[in-house]
C-alpha cells in the first residue's frame, strides 16, 4: 500500500511539470514581447523602479504628440504654445519644444501639475506631478517629481525659447502620463531643491504661477 501511495503522488508531480511547461511554451499563453522603463535606485531612498507593458497594449505605439497653450495669470502679457513629442511611446523620452512671450527677464521654473482644471486660475491645480512621491529635483536628478522641468530663461524682450529632451515624461499609458495635466510657468527661478527650506523641498521656491496651460493632445 506504501508503495502505491508513492507511486501515484510521483505520477501526479511528473505530470503537473508536464503540464506546466506546456502552458508556458504553447499556444496558450505565447511568450510576449515586454517594454520595460528602469529608474536607478537611490542609496537611502528608493529602489529600483520598473514599469512594464505587455501586449496587447491599451494604447497606440505610434508617435503621439501633445500640445500646451500657455495663457497668463491674471493681467500679465505671457503668451506661448509648448509642443510634447514622444517618438517611442510608453516608454521613450519626450522632445519638449516651445515659444513663450511677455515674461519678466530671467529665469522662471517650469513644471507639470498635478490637475488640469484651469477654472480657478494656475494656482489651484495640485502640486507637482508626482505619481512616484519623490521629492523635488532639477530635471537631470535622480530623484525628481515627473513635473519637475527644471527653468526656463527669458531675453531681455521677454522671449524664451524651449528645446530639450526629457527621459522620464510620457504622453501614453502608465503613471508618468502628463495629458490632462497642466504646464506651469513661475515668477522665479527653480533651485531645485537645493536650499534648505521646506519650500524649496516641494516647489524650488519659484514662487507663484505667471502662467499656465493644460496638455491636450494633438491630431
Amino acid at each position: 500500500m506504501m508503495e502505491t501511495i508513492n507511486f501515484g503522488i510521483l505520477i501526479l508531480i511528473v505530470v503537473n511539470v508536464v503540464s506546466i511547461e506546456s502552458v508556458i511554451g504553447g499556444d496558450i499563453y505565447p511568450v510576449r514581447p515586454l517594454l520595460i522603463k528602469t529608474y536607478p535606485a537611490v542609496d537611502n531612498y528608493q529602489s529600483d523602479i520598473y514599469e512594464v507593458y505587455q501586449e496587447p497594449y491599451t494604447y497606440d505605439l505610434s508617435v503621439a504628440s501633445a500640445i500646451a497653450i500657455i495663457q497668463g495669470e491674471g493681467e500679465n502679457d505671457v503668451d506661448g504654445e509648448v509642443l510634447f513629442i514622444q517618438k517611442h511611446p510608453p516608454t521613450g523620452a519626450v522632445l519638449v519644444r516651445g515659444n513663450i512671450t511677455g515674461l519678466p527677464p530671467g529665469k522662471h521654473g517650469l513644471h507639470i501639475h498635478q490637475a488640469g482644471d484651469l477654472r480657478r486660475g494656475c494656482e489651484k491645480l495640485g502640486g507637482h506631478y508626482n505619481p512616484y512621491l519623490l521629492q523635488h529635483g532639477g530635471p537631470r536628478d535622480g530623484l525628481r517629481h515627473v513635473g519637475d522641468l527644471g527653468n526656463i530663461e527669458a531675453k531681455e524682450d521677454g522671449f524664451a525659447e524651449l528645446n530639450f529632451v526629457d527621459p522620464v515624461l510620457s504622453l501614453v499609458g502608465g503613471g508618468r502620463s502628463i495629458v490632462g495635466r497642466a504646464l506651469v510657468i513661475t515668477e522665479k527661478e527653480d533651485d531645485f531643491g537645493r536650499g534648505g527650506t521646506a519650500d524649496s523641498a516641494t516647489t524650488g521656491s519659484s514662487g507663484r504661477p505667471l502662467a499656465c496651460g493644460v496638455i491636450a493632445y494633438v491630431k
